[in-house]
């Protein structure tokens, strides 16, 4: 890294140093240098994405929601709208509704979009109600697809459908595929169907996955089995 000079090649190399030292327990080091990487490279969005990662591996969420809110105006001040959004109806919508805060999470997605179209519906699910129309069509978007398969199936269709996603999905979108897993689990208890046909995708979770709802939702499952 010392005979490194062009600052982009740099910050790649500072990306990998730190999730090195974070795999080897050195957090101290880890968030040293990824503060170091956010000062010196102030309008960079990455900078703030990695800090929010460390903050959310770290269990310090509200701060890793903070940080990549930050990301997301970086993105946009900078004309990359997408990967703003992508930030904004990602990690950050999951966080606020990790706590909770749906006025947020509607905020979030208040507009048009497959993906914002189908977290209205699952919204209209978590505040109490499935009145809030599918989205109509097939959704283009792999993860729109799948969120919609299981809003479906919490309105009583589709539920056969839950256990060959979960088991086909890989560890893309870990955050919620684990979602998927979970709440369709609530989808077969509540249709009194066998629920250790989920082991499988349970067990092929690659954890801890980056959701504050993750540790008790994975002790409560084992527990209850």
């Amino acid at each position: 890294m010392n005979s490194v000079t062009d600052p982009s090649r740099m910050r790649k190399l500072r990306r990998k140093e730190i999730r090195i030292l974070f795999q080897l327990g050195n957090r101290a080091a880890a968030w040293d240098i990824c503060r170091k990487l956010v000062s010196d490279n102030p309008s960079w969005p990455p900078g703030y994405s990695i800090m929010a990662d460390l903050a959310c591996r770290s269990g310090k969420w509200e701060e890793g929601e903070r940080l990549f809110e930050k990301a997301a105006a970086e993105h946009e001040t900078a004309g990359n709208t997408n990967a703003a959004v992508r930030l904004r109806i990602g990690p950050v919508y999951r966080l606020a509704e990790a706590r909770d805060d749906y006025e947020k999470c509607l905020a979030l997605c208040s507009s048009e979009g497959e993906l914002k179209n189908v977290l209205k519906v699952r919204l209209g699910r978590l505040l109490g109600s499935n009145n809030v129309r599918l989205p109509e069509g097939v959704a283009q978007d792999r993860l729109a697809q799948r969120l919609l398969m299981l809003e479906s199936a919490w309105r009583g269709m589709q539920q056969h459908e839950l256990l060959k996603t979960a088991l086909e999905w890989s560890n893309t979108e870990p955050e919620w595929r684990w979602r998927f897993i979970v709440e369709s689990m609530d989808v077969s208890k509540r249709d009194g169907l066998d629920l250790d046909e989920w082991e499988k995708p349970i067990k092929s979770t690659v954890c801890p996955v980056l959701d504050p709802r993750f540790h008790n939702e994975w002790r409560n499952i084992f527990n209850d089995r």
